[in-house]
């Protein structure tokens, strides 16, 4: 699939400069007859150049008018939060971090069914957008993904080679790969070097990561928290499942094959250590690690290798986690038929693929076209073509995104990273830290009775 600028931008270049959109328009969410678009800010300006393109080519397209407005990724969320406690919301907001699952759960966000169902989307991208509405009792599309990510693994080539191990010798199987890992750290060891750890796995509660790398690890073990409605499921099997998972990730930090202070890290903790080359593999949710040193020491980027996981230990295919950036429609907005056809239109393989071109492959597509695009499927950058292929393969959605209750519970109460440090710190059992983060979780989903 090879989409030119002209088609993406058919008919806009002849709009002057009246046409440009600000990144900063009225500070208000009311527009008069314009469409109110509240956008998070992309990391390049390229990216928000792209939206602003898009947003022209629709103007011309349907002889409406757009007010677009820039707001970076921990403002969006406060400025969302005071417009929804004022009433006084814009008709569109795109964000990184959101509450779509409460809003949706109170009704306020409008059914997009029409946005969800006009593209072929990824089965993970999907089920992220199927929230419940407590008003209506039943779920529905509720948000629209624009842009995904997932979960991956990172480790060095020459670290490998410098004890004689074979990079390709990575056995598939999930005891196989992680003995692997093992191996390679007790041959450092026997050399006398104790500096370098096996693996570098997020535990804490300061850390976002232990939150989907602890789902990454759970899913392995079967577990399926949430059913297609989004209730939670509290069945022996789950528990037993949570407890493994748990178990699991905590072995790595008594034996030593992850660093001690891994119960300490913030979000950049994992992402240090790899860099520093104290760890042999790492798993992360972006390219940030890669992509901090590929125009700085190129050699260096060469020597990273970017994987998915391996087989789950009952053998079955891995699922690979969704992280999904999502669109609403307020169901206040007096515009919600523009609203929706301007989602359409952005939506759009063509236009979409720009905006991701304009984030430099930063995130990903939710298209099952445009990860087949050469520009993602078969780019120039090995670990683009990895992240690609796992998200053309089984996707799943990260739980926080499908329930406000769980989403509290994992954010608010940082359920994963505290059950971890019962085992560890406190010497209970995998069994009974499984029981504390279920009762943990079940308390939020009280909250939330339908």
């Amino acid at each position: 699939m090879t989409i030119g600028r002209r088609d993406f931008l058919y008919g806009a270049a002849g709009i002057g400069a009246a046409g440009l959109l600000a990144a900063c328009g009225n500070s208000g969410a009311s527009s008069g007859d314009a469409l109110a678009v509240w956008w998070n800010q992309g990391f390049y300006p390229s990216e928000d150049e792209a939206v602003r393109q898009v947003a022209r080519a629709w103007e011309q397209a349907s002889g409406k008018k757009v007010d677009l407005q820039f707001y970076g990724t921990n403002d969006i969320p406060k400025k969302e939060a005071s417009a929804v406690a004022s009433g006084n919301v814009p008709d569109i907001i795109h964000t990184e971090k959101h509450l779509n699952p409460r809003y949706a759960w109170e009704g306020r966000l409008a059914d997009v069914t029409e946005v969800v169902q006009s593209q072929q989307l990824t089965d993970g991208a999907l089920r992220a957008s199927r929230l419940f509405n407590s008003k209506k009792g039943a779920a529905s599309y509720y948000s629209v993904p624009v842009f995904q990510f997932t979960v991956s693994l990172f480790y060095w080539k020459s670290l490998l080679r410098d004890i004689g191990m074979d990079p390709a010798g990575l056995p598939n199987d999930w005891n196989g790969y992680w003995d692997f890992w093992k191996k390679a750290q007790g041959e450092y060891r026997r050399r006398g070097n104790n500096d370098i750890h096996a693996v570098g796995w997020p535990m804490g509660t300061a850390a976002g990561d232990t939150n989907y790398d602890t789902q990454q690890v759970l899913r392995a073990y079967g577990v399926e928290l949430l059913d297609e409605q989004n209730a939670l499921r509290d069945t022996p099997q789950v528990r037993q499942g949570i407890a493994q998972g748990l178990a699991w990730i905590a072995e790595l930090h008594k034996q030593e094959l992850s660093p001690r202070d891994s119960l300490n890290w913030q979000d950049s903790g994992n992402n240090t250590y790899f860099l520093n080359r104290s760890v042999l593999v790492t798993p992360n949710g972006s390219l940030s690690m890669p992509g901090a040193i590929k125009d700085q020491d190129r050699a260096k980027w060469q020597d990273i290798v970017t994987s998915g996981f391996p087989a789950r230990p009952d053998g079955g295919e891995q699922p690979s986690i969704t992280l999904t950036h999502n669109a609403v429609v307020f169901e206040k907005s007096e515009k919600k038929a523009m609203a929706m056809d301007f989602l359409k239109f952005l939506m759009r393989p063509e236009n979409n693929l720009e905006i991701l071109k304009g984030g430099q492959a930063r995130w990903f597509p939710v298209h099952k076209s445009l990860l087949a695009d050469p520009y993602f499927a078969r780019s120039e950058d090995p670990n683009i073509q990895v992240v690609t292929k796992q998200l053309s393969g089984a996707t799943v959605p990260q739980w926080a995104d499908l329930s406000p209750a769980y989403n509290q519970a994992e954010n608010g109460q940082q359920v994963w990273g505290n059950a971890i440090g019962r085992i560890v710190l406190q010497g209970q059992s995998p069994a009974q830290a499984a029981d504390f983060a279920m009762d943990l979780i079940k308390r939020q989903f009280d909250q939330f009775k339908k």
